[in-house]
């Protein structure tokens, strides 16, 4: 339920914030320009960024999922050799 007010409110905030910029920009990238209300400029920029940022993660995360199952192999191999009752675990 609180996930769904969460939404409410931000596409509300989001829907005030078109109504009150739409004045047109120019924008000018790579020697081309483009007309386009604050808003929608705005909103592109933020979604832009925002998917960079997760493709950045992107990789952090697949990395470190790999690391994780190799540890759990790793532990589970440990834990098959440990259980034979003819080898001794050497102590600290």
């Amino acid at each position: 339920m609180f996930v769904w007010v969460l939404r409410f409110v931000v596409f509300g905030v989001l829907v005030a914030f078109a109504a009150q910029n739409h004045a047109p920009v120019t924008v000018e990238w790579f020697g081309r320009q483009w007309q386009a209300p604050l808003a929608v400029v705005l909103l592109v920029t933020a979604l832009v960024g925002i998917l960079l940022g997760l493709s950045f993660t992107l990789g952090t995360l697949v990395r470190q999922k790999w690391t994780l199952s190799r540890l759990r192999r790793r532990l589970e191999t440990a834990e098959r050799t440990n259980e034979n009752p003819g080898r001794t675990l050497p102590t600290a």
